[in-house]
């Protein structure tokens, strides 16, 4: 039985006088509200688990396993060079708003993310514009074929097409609405985009034209709950189907009661600890490598995570190929970490070190617990001379003050976009992805040997060539040391047992279309 809250809840999306509440609203309770809705325009993964649900790209995941299957593109095939890629779309699609999919619907969607000052682009913070980098034109060679030429071969290309980023928008929405297009997103996806009253909830409807089919749901409304308490109490009175971001105690608690399922997959993720390397005195390498040993990251994950994490030693998780699960961990070490200090001081490093470390308001899936995290690596810290000032944002400007090298330290992580190594070492550690417009190489770290191995990993189209030189780049990186990799976590789902069909994917992506609700 549906919660009087919830009536409430649906009454409101319906609006007054509108027709009889249904049952069949799915409710998604999480700690924050999207930031804006244009799949170019944002990496905050609150977005991201309404965008995989309005949109689709030309290829896409098995509803189960990592495996690419078609999407918008039933089919596609590559030169012998690997540089020319054609997509063969999918007849009779359309969008939410009734334009019909077509090749140059693909051709302007894809333009957004590769062409300087697109004339339909509004906002020049691109997030993943370097993940695109390497496509040099896109063409509508007929209607329903499109070509893409890229500049180099690119060994992960076919995947990179598969994230949210690639998503395809209605060209006549993204006109129509130009620079509020965030605000009015329209795809070709399973749910189509309702009303939005920020902070307080937003809905979709189920799409009844979707190419595979309308969703036996209704819709979905995604309510922002910052309590992670007054979630679990939505949950067990009703009130909510989903719950996300939970602390792990209060998962584990709730796995005990009869009416919650709890769903949990090893994670493509890591949570670490950002070091601004232009920012003295983390620009010496010694003030670095004293803060890696000065964490205890096995009594963090006991705190922190109740033990639903491993130990990070490399950015890249060991869930994925090419991680580099050799390499010798420095291990905790309070009294190495005050040698290093005293060795940098004697150099001249200015004493005492007083640092800023920049903390999210919200949990990730990769840093369930952020404060008590940030006091954590506070109290460390403090053990072998190092006075920490926590800052706390919430979680949009957090990360938007970190891209532009505001912080000294800062709590981050990532969930991957697509099973490739790339995803990780290029996006987070490249010196190509450092700018002050959305450039995720928040540690500023400047390595061209970095570079120049991740650069002909690229291109490298055999994958154990490409996991040898991986290895290598982890190696230097490790070397370096411009982050301190904390924790790779378990991605856990909490949800009522009238849920069913839900499946945790292995991408991270809150995918919703086959979810059912008891009648």
């Amino acid at each position: 039985m549906r919660s009087l809250l919830f009536c409430l809840i649906v009454s409101t999306f319906l609006g007054c006088g509108g027709p009889a509440v249904p049952s069949n609203i799915l409710i998604y309770g999480r700690g924050d509200d999207a930031d804006r809705l244009d799949p170019i325009h944002t990496d905050i993964g609150e977005s991201v688990t309404v965008m995989c649900n309005i949109y689709d790209t030309l290829v896409t995941y098995d509803d189960e396993t990592l495996e690419l299957v078609p999407s918008l593109a039933e089919s596609w095939s590559t030169s012998d060079d690997g540089l020319e890629w054609t997509f063969h779309l999918r007849k009779g699609v359309t969008f939410h708003d009734g334009t019909p999919l077509d090749a140059d619907a693909v051709l302007f969607s894809l333009e957004r993310l590769t062409v300087p000052m697109h004339p339909f682009v509004f906002d020049q913070v691109i997030p993943y514009v370097q993940s695109f980098e390497a496509i040099e034109s896109v063409t509508a060679v007929d209607p329903l074929t499109v070509k893409v030429r890229l500049k180099r071969p690119f060994a992960a290309f076919l995947t990179t097409m598969a994230m949210f980023p690639a998503s395809i928008v209605s060209p006549t929405a993204v006109k129509k609405y130009e620079g509020e297009f965030w605000k009015h997103p329209v795809g070709t996806g399973p749910f189509q985009f309702d009303s939005w009253n920020v902070n307080q909830q937003l809905t979709l409807l189920s799409f009844d034209d979707h190419w595979r089919g309308r969703p036996e749901i209704d819709g979905v409304i995604f309510l922002p709950v910052g309590e992670s308490a007054v979630r679990v109490k939505q949950l067990l009175r009703g009130e909510i189907d989903i719950a996300d971001n939970l602390p792990p105690a209060e998962i584990d608690s709730l796995a005990k009661n009869p009416h919650v399922i709890v769903q949990e997959k090893a994670g493509m993720n890591t949570g670490y600890l950002t070091m601004n390397n232009d920012k003295a005195p983390l620009d010496d390498q010694r003030i670095r490598e004293a803060i890696w040993c000065a964490i205890d990251r096995d009594q963090l994950i006991k705190s922190a995570y109740s033990g639903h994490a491993t130990k990070a030693v490399t950015l890249v998780p060991p869930t994925l190929w090419g991680s580099h699960t050799d390499l010798t961990d420095r291990e905790y070490d309070p009294e190495k970490a005050k040698q290093l200090l005293a060795a940098a001081a004697a150099d001249g490093v200015p004493t005492p070190i007083r640092l800023q470390l920049f903390v999210m308001t919200d949990p990730r899936p990769y840093m369930q617990q952020p404060r008590q995290t940030a006091i954590f690596i506070k109290d460390s810290l403090a053990k072998v001379g190092i006075e920490t000032e926590i800052v706390t944002n919430e979680n949009s400007q957090h990360f938007r003050r970190m891209t532009r090298g505001e912080h000294q330290l800062g709590l981050a992580g990532w969930t991957a976009d697509m099973p490739d190594p790339d995803n990780f070492l290029y996006t987070l550690l490249d010196l190509d992805n450092i700018n002050d417009v959305g450039g995720n190489n928040m540690s500023r770290y400047r390595n061209q040997k970095v570079h120049d191995l991740l650069a002909q990993a690229k291109v490298e189209m055999n994958q154990e060539t490409r996991a040898e030189l991986y290895r290598a780049a982890q190696e230097q990186i490790f070397a370096d040391a411009p982050l301190v990799p904390l924790v790779h976590t378990s991605v856990r789902n909490v949800q009522s047992d009238a849920v069913s069909g839900y499946l945790l994917h292995p991408s991270s992506l809150n995918r919703l279309r086959l979810s059912k609700l008891a009648k």
